[in-house]
């Protein structure tokens, strides 16, 4: 345990303030002690965590059942929706449905398409988008799933290594006016704000992900 806790130390060792004791392991992971406020730090993100008190009032909450049978799942949530996961007929299944990580990189899509619109609602002068174009691949290491003997923790992260590819978005042009065009340094700053405030891309990041995806007005 002293072990795993030090490796935290260390890969938490740029944080701003590192208020989080570890006290603990378990077969699931870390037993966390949280103080009022703890930050931490990833490549690309800075996530302050703040106390239970102050952060109920912020907290959205997502529900959803499941059932699977075989390789299929069917998934309802609690906003009135449903979703079919599977798995490639390589890997067992029966290719019905899109397979959980297609899920995960759609949610990516959804997530940083509706973020990119509040970013640009918000800015002054606003920023109003009219489309935006996905073109993303992901890649992971097969061995961190399927590595054995299954009684061992594989040594490879089962996790996505990077997602990479473009987003081209397109900008609506007001009635009378000339098309607005971002300079690069107006681009890098809605895109950077854009992944930022995005749920998924930030437990993508935090989780080791590499997000390496270019934007581009179109």
């Amino acid at each position: 345990m002293m072990l795993i806790c030090n490796f935290i130390k260390r890969h938490y060792a740029n944080a701003a303030a590192m208020t989080t004791n570890c006290i603990g392991a378990s077969r699931f992971g870390l037993i966390l002690e949280r103080q009022a406020f703890t930050t931490i730090s990833t490549k690309r993100f800075s996530t302050v965590i703040p106390s239970d008190e102050e952060s109920n009032k912020y907290v959205k909450s997502y529900a959803l059942q499941g059932k699977g049978k075989g390789t299929m799942v069917s998934v309802s949530t609690n906003t009135g929706h449903s979703m079919q996961l599977d798995v490639p007929t390589k890997m067992g299944g029966k290719n019905s449905a899109p397979q959980p990580v297609e899920h995960l990189l759609a949610a990516y899509i959804g997530c940083t398409h509706v973020t990119a619109l509040f970013v640009g609602r918000n800015k002054n002068p606003r920023i109003l988008i009219d489309r935006m174009e996905f073109d993303l691949h992901a890649e992971r290491d097969e061995r961190g799933a399927l590595q054995l003997p299954i009684e061992e923790t594989p040594s490879i992260p089962a996790r996505l290594m990077r997602v990479f590819g473009e987003i081209t978005i397109y900008l609506k042009t007001p009635r009378g006016n000339t098309p607005l065009t971002l300079t690069p340094e107006e681009l890098a700053l809605f895109s950077e704000q854009t992944e930022a405030r995005c749920p998924v891309a930030n437990m993508m990041s935090a989780s080791g992900c590499e997000i390496q995806v270019s934007w581009k007005q179109g």
